[in-house]
Parts: structure tokens; C-alpha cells; sequence
């Protein structure tokens, strides 16, 4: 075997390895440290929604009350503002311990705010633990929340923040247990 056929096979076996990695953008190790995920609720609007993130027993306990007050309306978790690149994986994966309601994970491309994200939609199951997964070709273009009628696919190698969020006017108290939420 010459030295570009074993270079060759090196590359192909390390490609392989890190496509096949699990890559974990929120975990508690992840809200343990300084890239830490952040809550951004309707306030930054003018809403009276509250939340909040914390680390139990392995876990992270997203909770809080959605308020319609002062036409606000929405509850987020948001992961550190910087450039990710998800061409090598096929969606994204989430263990959820739920309350029946229905959630979203949204992803912008832009580091300021546009109202613009790419958002695909998940139902929970109360007191139940699920691995939802969602493949890329799901995520549809949404404007302040509104799914728009734009064919524009999500850009893979543009993503600037991913969110967990509640909404869709599902007012009052929430709660959801996540696990983890990874690229597959």
C-alpha cells in the first residue's frame, strides 16, 4: 500500500468516527460550565413570561409560566450565540421528560435578532421520557413565530443559535426535564 492509499484510509476512518460521534449541544455537563445555554422569554418584548434552568440529579429542569399578557406569549432556552456547522449530521435529537405540551427547537442565522428561525415542532408526553428526533429537512422558516411560505431550506453551516422553546399560546405553568439534545 503506497502512502497516499494509507492517508486515504486514515481520512476515511477518522471521517467516518466523527460523523458517527455523538455531538451534544445541551447536557448538564454543557450547563455546568461557561457555554452554558441562557433563558430569553417574551420580556425582551414587552411580555410577562418567566422561566428558568436548572441542574438536578443529571438533568436540566426547564420551567416556568407562559404568560398572553401584553401580547407576549413564549418561554426560551438559548445556546451561546457562535458558528455552528451541522452539514455532517442528518437532525437533531432530544430526550425529553415532558408535560403534554407542545415544544419547538428553533435555529437562527444571524447573530441579532431578525424574528426569523427555523423552527420544527414536537409534541411531549406528561411524566414520560422520549427521544424525539427531528431530521433537518423538517426545520421550516418562521417570522416572529409564524411559519412563513419560503421553500428556503435550513443552512447548515450558517447556524449562529439554537433554542428550546414553548409558545404557540399554550398559557400557564410549564415543565420539561431534558436529558440531552445532540446532533445525529
Amino acid at each position: 500500500m503506497n502512502l497516499t492509499a494509507i492517508i486515504l484510509s486514515a481520512l476515511i476512518m477518522i471521517t467516518s468516527i466523527i460523523q458517527n460521534q455523538d455531538v451534544y449541544l445541551l447536557n448538564s455537563s454543557i450547563m455546568k460550565t461557561e457555554n452554558k445555554w441562557r433563558i430569553v422569554n417574551d420580556r425582551v418584548m414587552g411580555g410577562l413570561s418567566s422561566s428558568k434552568a436548572n441542574v438536578e440529579d443529571d438533568k436540566i429542569i426547564f420551567s416556568g409560566n407562559v404568560s398572553l399578557e401584553n401580547n407576549g406569549g413564549f418561554a426560551s432556552l438559548r445556546s451561546p450565540v457562535k458558528d455552528y456547522n451541522f452539514e455532517n449530521f442528518s437532525g437533531i435529537e432530544i430526550k425529553i421528560k415532558g408535560d403534554g405540551k407542545r415544544y419547538s427547537i428553533s435555529m437562527k442565522e444571524t447573530t441579532y435578532f431578525s424574528g426569523y428561525f427555523y423552527t420544527a415542532k414536537f409534541e411531549t408526553k406528561e411524566d414520560e421520557w422520549t427521544t424525539i428526533r427531528i431530521p433537518f429537512e423538517q426545520f421550516k422558516l418562521h417570522y416572529f413565530g409564524n411559519e412563513t411560505k419560503s421553500s428556503k431550506k435550513l443552512p447548515l453551516n450558517k447556524i449562529k443559535e439554537i433554542s428550546l422553546l414553548i409558545g404557540d399560546k399554550q398559557e400557564g405553568n410549564f415543565i420539561a426535564e431534558i436529558e440531552s439534545i445532540k446532533l445525529y
